[in-house]
């Protein structure tokens, strides 16, 4: 599929990337926190992609733009953002992961939050689910460095006594970097990268 893209422009070619992305499911978002990790997006547009003075917020940007708006900006960044040579694949998984992060314009997807949003070693973790509440909930910090894999204990989440909804817990990280935090529940996995001790 990549070929086909790199003869279309503008926005015929984003709508093609948002078509690819709305095919792509939980696994494109997974695999398109992975790539908002490796590329730095954080260091502009915040731990938790809700924005800084570098960058704007990315956190909600579903409810302002549609995923060929989104696909056109990362393909087509204006200045200050930089370029990136991605593929229409991986631009469309890092759409399907942007797209979810305040649950999706359905409410559906899992929202998570650290407090505090930039953590130094700790942080609390809160996750809200919508519709079905998840028998159980775990999450497990990962660090990728180069090919070893470093992580911290697995952390069982409780749900919270007002809402049966939100499970919380209490996540340590063992050094400062590029985190992600894996959020497992009723044999499903969400991939949240944080940006631990900056």
């Amino acid at each position: 599929m990549k070929g086909h893209y790199f003869f279309l422009a503008g926005p015929v070619r984003a709508a093609c990337l948002a078509l690819t992305f709305c095919l792509a499911g939980a696994t494109a978002s997974n695999q398109g926190a992975a790539l908002v990790q490796a590329n730095g997006c954080t260091g502009c547009h915040g731990a938790q992609l809700k924005g800084t003075s570098a960058g704007p917020a990315l956190y909600g940007i579903e409810h302002r733009r549609s995923a060929a708006q989104i696909s056109e900006a990362i393909v087509h960044p204006r200045a200050p953002m930089p370029s990136f040579d991605l593929s229409a694949n991986q631009v469309s998984a890092i759409v399907a992961y942007l797209w979810n992060l305040d649950g999706g314009t359905a409410g559906q997807a899992p929202v998570v939050t650290f407090n505090p949003a930039s953590p130094i070693d700790q942080a609390t973790i809160t996750v809200k689910f919508s519709g079905n509440v998840p028998h159980q909930v775990s999450v497990l910090p990962v660090m990728q460095m180069g090919s070893s894999t470093m992580q911290t204990r697995l952390v069982h989440l409780r749900p919270s006594g007002t809402d049966p909804h939100i499970f919380t817990g209490h996540v340590v990280f063992s050094m400062g970097g590029p985190w992600t935090v894996k959020v497992q529940y009723d044999g499903s996995t969400l991939n949240v990268p944080l940006t631990v001790g900056q």
